[in-house]
């Protein structure tokens, strides 16, 4: 028997699985592009803290926006959490004075075909906002209804969840120095290599250190680890 996304959502134990889960029903109902984008409390949905889960997208546009000081410069997620409900990344543009920088983030965007795409503003308890985006390729008229329908209620509801899911991890895992040093930078969307070369490791010490991690956060996935781990710092 089919279970139905809502229940699914519900009764998932893993923050990542509960992230990818809503992207990967979003891609079944013809969504070529899905985000889930998930800030420490009281920082921009943009900053470079912020832990992405994307599917879809060009590995060229990813590389770039995982880049910071590119990425600060994208002003759709905080005008569509201040607009309060779905937008259009066409209507994110006309809303307030665009910067010269703002303006060559919408132009990448458009290089790359990102232009019939949405965001969605997604609430939580204790502050924890997080953003939403799916890009259907044509425009949100064209939609079926009811898929969009469902697009934000599951969302929505995966929100709660994740921010559920913190509130009742309610162990004191104690990280060492080094431990935390590793998941700032893993928080950063450093590689195992990058990791490795910043911090002047080998890169089997540093998987080493990510194991140690995932085994104190009993976490399954570097977005579990991440969002586990920074509410010991910053949630």
């Amino acid at each position: 028997m089919r279970v139905d996304p809502l229940t699914k959502v519900e009764n998932l134990f893993c923050i990542g699985e509960t992230i990818r889960y809503v992207c990967d029903v979003a891609g079944d109902l013809g969504a070529i592009r899905r985000s889930y984008h998930f800030s420490p409390i009281y920082e921009e949905p943009t900053s470079a803290r912020t832990q992405i889960h994307a599917a879809g997208f060009d590995p060229e546009w990813v590389a770039l926006y995982e880049r910071k000081e590119f990425r600060r410069h994208d002003p759709i997620p905080e005008r569509t959490l201040r607009h309060g409900a779905m937008l259009a990344w066409s209507e994110a543009r006309q809303m307030g004075t665009n910067t010269p920088e703002t303006e060559a983030y919408f132009e990448a965007s458009e290089r790359f075909g990102l232009i019939h795409g949405v965001g969605l503003p997604l609430f939580g308890p204790n502050d924890r906002d997080a953003y939403a985006s799916f890009d259907w390729g044509i425009p949100l008229e064209e939609v079926p209804a009811e898929h969009i329908s469902l697009i934000k209620a599951l969302t929505r509801a995966a929100q709660t969840r994740v921010c559920n899911l913190l509130d009742q991890d309610k162990r004191k895992a104690s990280l060492s120095e080094r431990e935390a040093e590793v998941l700032q930078w893993l928080a950063h969307g450093k590689s195992r290599t990058d990791i490795a070369t910043i911090l002047d490791l080998s890169p089997d010490t540093v998987k080493t250190y990510i194991t140690r991690i995932y085994d104190k956060l009993e976490a399954r996935d570097r977005i579990a680890a991440v969002v586990k781990g920074l509410r010991l710092i910053y949630l």
